[in-house]
């Protein structure tokens, strides 16, 4: 198994691009869930696999008076962040510590389904956490996309994460579980929230998914997982403003300390 960004999903300036179009698309969603969960203008938080730092952003102005740790493999985009009181660190989730009771708001999105050490990091989480502090993970599943009517981007997009699956050693359903896997770990008040978003060609959603599979199209041809014309086909449905399907859906689940 190889780490994320080694091969896939390696920072270049489309996935730059890429990862402006997932804040713009799923931020507010993010946003909403965060403020309803409740972020103290003196908490701790810290933003696992922080991209772009749109979310990183938006913590240090709900905690004014707190600090905002952002992480990430690389810090190419993070270092861009105007932001004089983010402090940003390399850190791998998997390996790398935190002293225990050192948070009080802890987010990760599309970072743990691709960590086959996913359920080591839910109970390293939980030690961060101070008590009263909430984890919050936001994961893609599959659902929607196995029942699809249109069987390229059906055929595509499971292809795709097979590659993924594949290589990274990600898991495209675990999110099915995870309000499971905080009652397991000791987390309290858990909860969840799915939402399945419709999928226009040509649309910013579709213009992420596009650029997502894209950014693995010689891997995708050379492994055998599909033909150019397939891909070639999916790319002109996603830009297609007359297309209409149901993209993966977002998992959002939490839980306190």
């Amino acid at each position: 198994m190889e780490k994320y960004g080694d091969t896939l999903f390696a920072l270049d300036q489309n996935e730059e691009f890429r990862l402006r179009l997932l804040a713009e698309v799923f931020d507010p969603l993010c946003r909403a869930t965060m403020g309803e969960l409740g972020v103290d203008p003196h908490a701790r938080c810290l933003e696992v696999g922080a991209g772009s730092g749109s979310v990183a952003r938006w913590l240090c102005d709900r905690a004014p008076h707190g600090e905002v740790v952002a992480t990430d493999l690389d810090l190419s985009l993070l270092d861009r962040v105007p932001e004089p009181r983010l402090r940003r660190l390399v850190h791998d989730v998997t390996t790398d510590p935190f002293p225990d009771d050192s948070f009080d708001v802890i987010h990760a999105r599309l970072v743990l389904s691709h960590l086959p050490q996913r359920e080591d990091v839910m109970r390293r989480m939980l030690r961060w956490l101070r008590p009263g502090g909430f984890v919050l993970i936001e994961s893609f599943c599959w659902f929607p996309v196995e029942s699809s009517p249109h069987p390229t981007y059906r055929k595509v997009m499971q292809r795709w994460s097979s590659l993924v699956c594949g290589t990274l050693g990600t898991d495209s359903w675990w999110s099915r579980a995870q309000p499971g896997s905080f009652l397991g770990y000791g987390y309290g008040d858990v909860g969840a929230n799915t939402v399945t978003q419709n999928l226009r060609g040509g649309t910013p959603l579709a213009d992420f998914w596009r650029l997502t599979v894209d950014m693995s199209r010689d891997q995708l041809i050379a492994g055998g997982y599909v033909l150019p014309s397939d891909l070639d086909e999916f790319y002109a449905l996603l830009r297609d403003d007359t297309f209409w399907d149901l993209a993966p859906a977002l998992v959002q689940s939490w839980g306190r300390k």
